[in-house]
């Protein structure tokens, strides 16, 4: 024999309100007759009480039938199906499948978000190791480097007193910021920071710039990014398009916003790439190859680092794609969601 369908919408437990509040009512009108109406004879009141008992073994019959019962069956599926989410539910009504599903669904949708958190935060580290290999007392290192800035100072040698604070100055952004997000003008002050550095080396054969399109700087200055996000895409432009080019070479930054999106574009003038390369490079970024080939090349794990991080965060609204033109340059594209205020995933 087949089951009756229940129904647990809101319907029935409307229905079942409306039946306490009328049993109810013929209750206390029944019990008046009996204890107030003197002429009822015995029998009449015992009947009235025995009534009053029928309606209410019957009305609670009901609320067990319609409610407690289908949600001690619910509760005893769930809980013989939480570890087997794959099982059919066949020996379920179809308002039970219905309700289980959509159990299944928000724990699912729970887990996720806490997968997608957690996996974050360990690409965070990665990309913190990728940057700095050393396992360093980082008071010692600030210390010594300004003892060493100090000395060129006396000296008059402010090219070393320079580079020294702004080697400083990267290393405790990178080691001592703990923060999983910063402020985009935190994160641009990191990349000033890494290019002096890298300007003692290359000198005035590479310059840099950052570039406002349609925006202000202070309408976004204070927006929040994910931290390390915009160096390693910089450090590549320098090694695998600058580096080898002969004469000068540029690496801009253009920033702009539309739509509550942050638009991000890195480029560079410098080698740039074949057709062929570019596909490989973006379907190695997608893939999330690290291979000790990938992470050699221009599509090295870094880039792939920035990619997932983005769709842990945010999936499809948010993307990074390359583009390049052999011996043009290359341009790597970001946008993600411009966001003033952390949400409960970006404050571990």
């Amino acid at each position: 024999m087949r089951k009756k369908e229940v129904s647990y919408s809101k319907k029935t437990i409307v229905r079942l309100i409306w039946t306490g509040i009328l049993v109810a009512g013929v209750i206390i009108l029944t019990m008046g007759a009996v204890c107030f109406a003197g002429r009822l004879s015995m029998k009449v009141k015992v009947g009235l009480l025995v009534f009053d008992c029928i309606l209410f073994v019957v009305y609670f019959a009901e609320v067990y039938r319609d409610m407690y019962r289908p949600w001690c069956e619910l509760e005893k599926i769930v809980h013989e199906r939480k570890d087997r989410k794959t099982e059919t539910l066949a020996d379920a009504n179809i308002a039970q499948r219905d309700l289980i599903k959509e159990i299944q669904e928000i724990i699912s949708s729970l887990e996720n978000i806490t997968i997608r958190q957690k996996n974050a935060e360990i690409l965070m580290k990665v990309a913190e190791i990728n940057n700095l290999q050393d396992q360093i007392n980082p008071h010692f290192l600030y210390n010594t480097l300004e003892v060493i800035r100090g000395e060129a100072l006396i000296n008059g040698d402010k090219k070393v007193a320079e580079m020294t604070e702004a080697l400083a100055n990267y290393f405790r952004y990178n080691i001592s910021r703990k923060e999983t997000f910063v402020y985009l003008k935190d994160e641009l002050k990191n990349i000033c920071n890494y290019f002096k550095i890298q300007q003692h080396r290359f000198g005035d054969r590479i310059s840099f710039e950052i570039v406002y399109h349609g925006i202000a700087e202070k309408d976004v200055q204070n927006c929040y990014i994910p931290k390390l996000i915009l160096q390693p895409i910089v450090e590549n432009s320098i090694y695998h398009g600058l580096e080898m080019k002969i004469g000068g070479g540029v690496i801009k930054i253009h920033i702009s916003s539309a739509d509550d999106k942050l638009m991000l574009t890195i480029a560079d003038d410098g080698l740039g790439m074949t057709q062929e390369d570019l596909d490989k490079l973006n379907r190695d970024v997608d893939a999330g190859k690290t291979d000790e080939n990938a992470a050699g090349s221009h599509n090295g794990v870094a880039l792939q680092n920035i990619k997932r991080r983005l769709k842990l965060y945010w999936g499809k609204e948010a993307y990074m794609i390359a583009t390049s033109t052999l011996n043009y340059g290359t341009e790597m594209h970001l946008m993600l969601p411009l966001l003033f205020t952390k949400e409960d995933y970006m404050k571990s």
